[in-house]
């Protein structure tokens, strides 16, 4: 709820606290997130490792896919503004500007010679052909408030890789479970079930972004997500509170000691 406000109430002399404070929330949910799916998946397929080991392990898989797409944004937080594509698109929006009327894609490569960056500087002009196909790909990006989708196309990119990787691990853990059906903690099942689902929508929810070029059509995507990305965290939490009144109880406790101690000479418990 703090994004509401950052950049208005909180830091209200800072012009980038909004999206510093987006972008960063979004990396650090998808870690977490990442954190205790991957755990899940780990300490089903090793079950003779100690905790601490387990979370080693975690630790490694997550840290290595992480680094791997996210380390920009750590090297410089204004990573999002320094990409090849929201450069050139500033070089295009100066010139749009400054028409009266609007320019066909053609007629803006016919003006302006678009040029490849890395690491925020250019490197060179793009050839006639290439330009005028990244001419076609910003124009409508051009309109309004459109820039904003493709300032955020980095970090959702990142976020989708991250989702399919926990997807894999999702189907390892099923996949797991299906061939060997090792006993299990209460409700885990269920709890990795409704994250598949989660991940999936995610997935979905990311890449429909992306695709609406239009401001107003990825809001209306994002809100749609939005419900759907509510309701199942509504039902993970009334999974978890049944998990944690199953094992407070006497039965429970007795269970999930068993399960960790000793996990293949125990019979099974079925939630209602």
């Amino acid at each position: 709820m703090l994004q509401i406000f950052m950049g208005y109430g909180i830091f209200p002399n800072q012009p980038y606290a909004y999206i510093l404070f987006w972008q960063y929330f979004l990396i650090a949910y998808i870690f977490f997130l990442s954190i205790a799916i991957v755990y899940l998946v780990i300490d089903l397929l090793f079950r003779e490792f100690k905790i601490y080991q387990k979370y080693l392990v975690t630790f490694f898989i997550v840290l290595t896919f992480f680094s791997f797409y996210y380390h920009p944004f750590f090297q410089d937080p204004f990573y999002l503004y320094n990409v090849e594509e929201i450069k050139q698109w500033k070089t295009l929006a100066s010139v749009v500007n400054d028409q009266e009327q609007i320019l066909t894609p053609a007629e803006l490569a016919s003006k302006v010679t678009l040029q490849a960056w890395q690491n925020g500087k250019p490197i060179g002009d793009l050839f006639p052909e290439v330009n005028l196909r990244q001419m076609e790909y910003l124009a409508p990006y051009l309109e309004g408030d459109n820039w904003m989708v493709l300032l955020a196309k980095p970090l959702y990119l990142g976020h989708i890789s991250m989702n399919v990787l926990l997807i894999g691990f999702i189907l390892l853990f099923f996949g797991y479970q299906y061939k060997k059906d090792p006993p299990q903690g209460a409700y885990i099942d269920k709890m990795m079930f409704l994250f598949l689902i989660f991940c999936s929508m995610e997935v979905l929810h990311f890449w429909g972004s992306l695709k609406s070029v239009e401001w107003k059509s990825y809001i209306e995507v994002s809100n749609i997500g939005q419900y759907i990305t509510v309701s199942l965290e509504i039902m993970l939490a009334l999974f978890f509170a049944l998990r944690l009144k199953f094992i407070t109880s006497v039965q429970g406790e007795f269970y999930e000691t068993e399960l960790a101690t000793n996990p293949y000479q125990i019979s099974r418990w079925r939630d209602w």
